[in-house]
C-alpha cells in the first residue's frame, strides 16, 4: 500500500512537472526493508534474523547519508540503487544455492518462493547497470534514455507477473 501511494504521490509530481526523484530515494528503501524482510522468512532456518534487521539498517542509513550529503535529493539515487541490486542478485544467488543442495524433492514450478526469486534476480540483474549508471548515460539522448526506460519498465513487469505467479501458486497451496 506504501508503494503505490508513493506511486501515485510520484506521478502527480511528475505530471505538474516537479521532481519526483525524492520519491524515489523513499521507495528504494521501503523496497530494500520490503524484499530483506521476505528473505529473511526465506531463510529463517539458515541465517539469524538480527543478520537481516542489521542489513536493512546499515542499508538505510547509508540511503539517509547519500541522500543528505553524497547525490542529494533531486538526484537519482545510483548508489544505493546499485548497490541494492548487487545485495539482492547475491541474495537471489544464495537461494538457488540452497535449493540445489536441498536433499529433500521439490516441483520447484510450484514453489511461491522460487518464483518470487526468479522475479528479483531478473529485474534486478537487468537493471544494475541502468541504476549504475543512469546519472551518465540518461543525459546522453531523449531517445536513448526512453529506450532505457522502456527496457527498465519491462523488467518491471516481469517482477510483478513473477510476484503474482508466486502469490498465485501459494495460494494454491
Amino acid at each position: 500500500m506504501l508503494i503505490a501511494i508513493l506511486a501515485v504521490y510520484s506521478a502527480s509530481l511528475w505530471i505538474f512537472s516537479k521532481n519526483n526523484l525524492p520519491v524515489l530515494h523513499i521507495y528504494t528503501m521501503i523496497e530494500f526493508s520490503t524484499i530483506m524482510l521476505f528473505y529473511q522468512i526465506v531463510f529463517k532456518n539458515v541465517i539469524d534474523k538480527v543478520w537481516f534487521i542489521a542489513l536493512i539498517l546499515a542499508f538505510l542509513v547509508f540511503c539517509l547519508i547519500n541522500a543528505f550529503y553524497i547525490q542529494k535529493w533531486h538526484i537519482f539515487n545510483t548508489y544505493p540503487r546499485t548497490l541494492e541490486s548487487i545485495i539482492i542478485i547475491s541474495t537471489s544467488l544464495f537461494y538457488y544455492y540452497k535449493i540445489t543442495k536441498q536433499t529433500l524433492y521439490i516441483q520447484i514450478e510450484k514453489s511461491a518462493t522460487f518464483w518470487i526469486n526468479t522475479g528479483f534476480f531478473i529485474y534486478f540483474s537487468g537493471s544494475f547497470l541502468l541504476f549504475m549508471l543512469s546519472n551518465y548515460i540518461l543525459p546522453l539522448s531523449l531517445k536513448f534514455n526512453m529506450i532505457v526506460w522502456q527496457l527498465h519498465a519491462f523488467l518491471s513487469c516481469v517482477l510483478y507477473s513473477l510476484i503474482f505467479i508466486g502469490l498465485w501458486q501459494r495460494r494454491k497451496a
